[in-house]
């Protein structure tokens, strides 16, 4: 089986998980002893999974598309949310995203990003009745979100997991950070597709098969196991002993 098969699959069973799916990749190729994946081949497999996720997002999509054509205020706002939330990835992918990406697809630096996904994630809050759900998010929130999606980029700092802690240090409840990340992953994904795909060459098709495949499986999976804080907080664990790994292949 061809390795980025492999790879697809890595993506498509870690992506929905506050594990990071690139953090896995870099040391997947490490281990593997093949090239450095960078930034292309990163976005090809995370296009993979942003299509199981726009399958799992049909719904909200769906209304958000059809607000906007009846021009109604309530999806309006959500579009500006994520036009704003979108923002610092866009502009730092954009800015340094090619310059950098040598440099931080490394074992190295994924183990810096895994030991912050796990400080984030063992220090997460619990959910209280005073959270808020998505319909009373604010442009600040939206905000910070945006700016831990950005800081996300480096390998091992899981987005959905620092997203979605973000959203709930902000005052949401589960559901809504769990919503809001899925739903900036789009545009994010979207962007960063179409600013590497002409450094990209040939397309990974069956490996972006792959890990829509697996991520088709593993979304339902990873929403139920996300639903407990008790089990958010374990994974913590599992990124520490991944920070460790990659400090062993580094």
């Amino acid at each position: 089986m061809p390795v980025t098969v492999w790879l697809g699959i890595l993506q498509g069973a870690t992506e929905f998980l506050p594990v990071s799916s690139s953090g896995h990749l870099v040391l997947a190729q490490a281990w593997l002893a093949t090239a450095t994946p960078g930034a292309g081949l990163d976005v090809a497999l995370h296009v993979g999974t942003l299509a199981a996720l726009v399958v799992m997002l049909r719904h909200d999509l769906g209304q958000l598309v059809g607000g906007l054509v009846r021009v109604d205020p309530a999806a309006r706002r959500l579009a500006a949310l994520l036009v704003v939330g979108s923002l610092p990835a866009a502009l730092l992918g954009g800015l340094v995203g090619a310059a950098l990406a040598t440099w931080l697809f490394q074992p190295a630096v994924a183990a810096g990003g895994f030991l912050v996904t796990t400080l984030l994630l063992a220090t997460t809050p619990s959910p209280g009745p005073a959270m808020r759900g998505l319909d009373r998010v604010a442009f600040a929130d939206v905000v910070v979100v945006g700016l831990a999606q950005a800081a996300a980029l480096v390998p091992g700092l899981s987005r959905s997991g620092s997203t979605m802690v973000a959203a709930r240090w902000r005052g949401l409840n589960p559901d809504a950070a769990s919503r809001l990340s899925f739903l900036l992953a789009v545009p994010v994904t979207v962007g960063a597709a179409l600013l590497e795909l002409p450094r990209m060459g040939a397309l990974p098709w069956a490996g972006m098969a792959a890990a829509w495949g697996t991520g088709v499986v593993a979304l339902p999976l990873a929403r139920a196991a996300l639903a407990s804080i008790h089990h958010w907080r374990a994974f913590s664990v599992y990124t520490a002993l991944m920070t460790v790994l990659c400090l062993w292949a580094s």
